[in-house]
C-alpha cells in the first residue's frame, strides 16, 4: 500500500489563507496516517502483537468477560427464531374435496340418499382428518412447553467402582472364589 502522502496531490503554491490552513491539515493528516502505518506494519512483524503480563499497555486492562457482558446485549434484544410451517390452504382443500365428492356422485347418477350418505361420509372424512391434525398440533406444543422431566430414583450404587485399585488387589488367592482372581497365563519355560 502506498503512503498517504506520496499518493496525495497537493500543490506548493501560494494559496488563499483558508486553502493554506486546509493544506496544513491535510498534509498533518497525511503525516499522521503514514506514522500510524507504520506502527502497523511494525506490529505485524512482531512475533507476538499481543502484550504480555508484565507490559503496561493501556487499554489491555479490561477483562473479556465484561467486554462479552457488554457486546451481548443486542442478541438479547432479538426475537426467538418461531417454527417455520409449510402454508397449506386445508379449508380450501376440504371443501373442493366435499364439492368434488357430490359433484361425482351426481354425475354417477345416484338417487338422493345415496347422495346424502356418500356426503356424510366425506364430511367424517374430513372431520377426522382435521381432529389428526388438530391432536398432531397439541402434541407438538405439549412437547415443546413440558416442563423436563425430573429421574427421582437413581441407580443403585456400587461400592466396588469407589475403592481404588490397590484394595481390589486380592493377595491372598487360597481361599478366594474362582471369579474373582485374575490370572496370569504360564510363563513360556
Amino acid at each position: 500500500m502506498a503512503d498517504p502522502s506520496e499518493t496525495t496531490r497537493v500543490s506548493r503554491a501560494p494559496a488563499e489563507p483558508e486553502s493554506q490552513e486546509l493544506l496544513a491539515a491535510v498534509r498533518a493528516l497525511a503525516s499522521e496516517v503514514g506514522s500510524l502505518q507504520a506502527e502497523i506494519h511494525a506490529l505485524r512483524a512482531e512475533p507476538s502483537a499481543l502484550p504480555t503480563e508484565t507490559d503496561e499497555r493501556p487499554g489491555w486492562e479490561e477483562t473479556p468477560a465484561m467486554a462479552l457482558r457488554d457486546g451481548g446485549a443486542w442478541v438479547r434484544s432479538l426475537d426467538a427464531p418461531t417454527a417455520r410451517h409449510l402454508s397449506i390452504p386445508w379449508l380450501l382443500i376440504e371443501l373442493l374435496f366435499l364439492v368434488g365428492v357430490a359433484v361425482l356422485a351426481a354425475v354417477a347418477g345416484l338417487d338422493s340418499l345415496a347422495i346424502i350418505g356418500l356426503m356424510l361420509l366425506a364430511w367424517v372424512v374430513v372431520a377426522a382428518a382435521e381432529w389428526a391434525s388438530a391432536r398432531a398440533t397439541r402434541e407438538r406444543a405439549a412437547l415443546a412447553y413440558a416442563p423436563p422431566r425430573v429421574v427421582r430414583a437413581s441407580p443403585p450404587q456400587d461400592p466396588s467402582w469407589l475403592e481404588s485399585p490397590s484394595e481390589r488387589t486380592v493377595l491372598d488367592v487360597s481361599d478366594a472364589p474362582e471369579g474373582e482372581v485374575t490370572r496370569l497365563p504360564p510363563s513360556p519355560e
